[in-house]
């Protein structure tokens, strides 16, 4: 019997190779079919959006919301709520108090306020009275400094590095904007005499003061940005006085662009006042950043009622189809809320649903301590939860 040369036989492994190169090209052909009917509905999709639908592993389960803690508070009072370094800050008449998240008080302030506002930039809480003449910044839970202005406060900010504006009204101006250095200092004055500013903020880099204000034209009012020097000489200005831009809401990015957001429109600007990008919406019910370079906004189109998350250049970086009526949102780096009148979503800055929470009562106002973290505030208590 004549032996078949080894070198004659097929090669196991050539086979195996054969197939594996058979099945790649099948699963190509697929693909680009597939790509080319998505293409045929919806000219706009992309190949990056294909890719996601084929890696996704389906719809995750969406997880309710852990309640953790749950403490009342006096519901005729105005009051204000914001989170600060682990503790949840109530202002009202009643004072300032400083709260662990089972509601124990750790410090508070004998300071009544009537209508009050909070905010903070991580390190520092400023506080302040609206229609008043008081403003308090806050270095942990002690009062780094005050001041009292000699008109009534319309808004204040505080930016990262601890820089606060403040807006009041003025005697023969609309209004008067004061830029304090992060101890107390105060720079310098803008006098605002032809519009009405909304907010102003000082700029990542403290080198501009950023105002948005609302004017008034034939058509009717229009809103309008400006960039001052820390002189408080004019730099640049963009206006939106086309009907829906109204955008009078802001926040500053690293690079001291900002994102821009209304009641029916929202975009990016550079700090040179050039426009870099916008888009209409239906309405707008609630915006802002989901870290730097990230805006949330969760907008009713055509289509029906979506949480977008856009890119500092335009680019939407997720969307997610909402369940709900949205009343407003919340949002950190890595974490979005927006809820209802009586229900919350949590999402991810991919746009997955992770958590829900139904409240049975009217939402007022949610804080966010972090990634796994919020406190739902209603009518007279406070529901901490842990999220998912």
């Amino acid at each position: 019997m004549r032996n078949v040369p080894e070198q004659d036989r097929p090669a196991s492994g050539g086979r195996a190779a054969g197939m594996i190169m058979t099945l790649l090209l099948f699963l190509l052909i697929i693909a680009v079919a597939l790509f080319s009917y998505q293409r045929s509905l919806d000219p706009s999709v992309e190949l990056k959006d294909l890719i996601k639908v084929l890696s996704s592993d389906g719809e995750k389960e969406v997880r309710e919301a852990e309640v953790q803690y749950s403490f009342g508070f006096d519901a005729r009072e105005k009051t204000v709520f914001a989170p600060y370094k682990e503790l949840i800050v109530k202002c009202s008449k009643s004072g300032i108090m400083f709260l662990d998240k089972d509601g124990s008080i750790v410090r508070s302030e004998g300071i009544a306020f009537t209508n009050p506002m909070l905010k903070t930039n991580g390190a520092q809480l400023l506080a302040a009275d609206i229609g008043s003449t008081e403003v308090y910044i806050f270095s942990n839970t002690s009062i780094a400094w005050q001041d009292k202005t000699d008109a009534a406060i319309l808004n204040a900010d505080i930016s990262e590095d601890g820089y606060v504006t403040v807006i009041t009204t003025a005697k023969r101006d609309n209004n008067v904007i004061r830029v304090y250095e992060s101890h107390g200092v105060e720079l310098f004055r803008k006098i605002i005499a032809n519009d009405f500013a909304v907010s102003a903020c000082v700029s990542p880099s403290e080198k501009y003061l950023t105002l948005s204000a609302i004017s008034t034209g034939a058509v009717g009012p229009f809103s309008r940005l400006k960039f001052y020097d820390m002189e408080g000489k004019e730099l640049a200005g963009l206006s939106f006085d086309t009907a829906g831009e109204l955008l009078p809401l802001f926040w500053h990015n690293r690079d001291d662009s900002l994102f821009a957001a209304g009641d029916s429109a929202a975009g990016a600007v550079s700090p040179t006042g050039k426009m870099i990008w916008q888009e209409q919406f239906t309405s707008i019910a609630g915006a802002g950043p989901a870290g730097d370079g990230m805006l949330a906004a969760a907008v009713q189109t055509d289509e029906g009622v979506v949480l977008n998350i856009y890119t500092a250049d335009g680019e939407k970086h997720a969307s997610a189809e909402l369940q709900i009526i949205p009343a407003g949102l919340e949002a950190i780096k890595g974490r979005i809320c927006v809820y209802s009148e009586n229900t919350v979503l949590f999402f991810d800055d991919r746009g997955n649903n992770t958590s829900k929470y139904h409240a049975g009562k009217k939402i007022r106002q949610v804080c966010l301590f972090g990634k796994n973290q919020a406190a739902v505030i209603t009518d007279g208590e406070v529901t901490v939860l842990g999220i998912y």
